[in-house]
């Protein structure tokens, strides 16, 4: 079964948003609640997902 869920978060930038996501995720993971995930942060400068390396708000990889 697949699912999506769309939330707004209170963080003070895309790298915190990107940490607490992920941390979410990882820990339905380790419950056996979820098989896998992937999400998108939806920013002025683009959409960031769990892949993207941040620095200082900028994708460098």
């Amino acid at each position: 079964m697949k699912a999506g869920v769309r939330v707004t978060l209170k963080t003070g930038s895309i790298e915190d948003a990107q940490r607490l996501l992920t941390m979410i995720c990882e820990g339905l993971i380790a419950s056996g609640s979820i098989e896998d995930y992937s999400f998108e942060i939806e920013t002025d400068k683009g959409v960031v997902t769990e892949k993207c390396i941040l620095s200082e708000g900028e994708i460098v990889a």
